[in-house]
């Protein structure tokens, strides 16, 4: 049996490692979109991205071992559209459905979970919903599309949508206008977020629908899913041993509040 040179082996191991680790695989930055949701994803001052989920992705990036970043905001639309033709490489945060699980690669885990909330004035004698008969008298507003949970999908209610940006504080005003009752989210985080700012601090309320947990997911185009998966995967088990979403989200709005005073 012939024998294989020191030089050889060195070379046939380089050509595992090239095998097993793809070269290219952080040959350019990481496209991530997002789309604009307080306190999630938002652009700062300078136009750089800012919020919860752009901070606590950084922690994984930087466990993924990510030199570059390029966080590109679009509409949500447009972020689909752009994720299903592999312009971007993921989509920072969205929920799950059998439309997109057919176009995207969701990974096991999820980015963070959220509560299904409503947001009523704060002279709404209702405290606690427990069934769809709290929510049969209310007006709703919403944005366009939404993931309604089960109480959510009764065809008695009353749901109107309301297109454009900033929907949580365009539909507090109306609140606070009495031109509505609620604004329905799937997601707690926004209207919390919204209802500790200015004007709506001291005139809307949160409650939590009786509904379970959403998660909410970082989601790979199928192009890009072979290159990143795995160890995004392996990385975000690492950060969520380490850091809570919600301490992070409690600590985001404490720095708000400070720097308000």
């Amino acid at each position: 049996m012939p024998r294989i040179q020191p030089l050889a082996l060195i070379i046939m191991g380089c050509l595992l490692v090239s095998i097993a680790e793809p070269s290219h695989i952080f040959a350019k930055p990481l496209r991530v979109g997002y789309f604009k949701v307080a306190p999630h994803a938002m652009p700062g001052s300078q136009g750089a991205p800012q919020g919860v989920a752009v901070e606590y992705f950084r922690f994984v990036a930087r466990e993924m071992q990510l030199d570059e970043i390029e966080f590109i905001m679009l509409p949500l639309g447009r972020l689909l559209l752009d994720l299903e033709k592999n312009q971007i490489d993921m989509a920072l945060l969205l929920a799950r459905n059998a439309e997109r699980v057919e176009k995207f690669v969701y990974p096991e885990k999820a980015f963070c979970v959220t509560k299904p909330s409503i947001a009523v004035s704060v002279s709404n004698p209702l405290q606690k919903v427990t069934s769809i008969e709290d929510l049969l008298p209310l007006s709703f507003h919403e944005t366009p599309g939404n993931y309604h949970t089960a109480i959510m999908q009764d065809p008695r209610l009353q749901i109107e949508p309301l297109t454009g940006e900033d929907f949580t504080r365009r539909c507090y005003a109306m609140i606070v206008a009495g031109r509505i009752d609620a604004c329905y989210q799937p997601d707690h985080y926004p209207i919390q977020f919204e209802a500790v700012r200015e004007p709506f601090v001291d005139h809307v309320k949160i409650l939590y629908l009786p509904d379970p947990p959403i998660g909410l997911y970082s989601v790979f185009s199928k192009a890009s899913a072979p290159l990143y998966l795995k160890r995004y995967e392996k990385a975000l088990s690492a950060v969520q041993q380490r850091h809570s979403y919600g301490v992070i989200f409690a600590d985001f709005i404490t720095d708000y509040k400070n720097r308000l005073n």
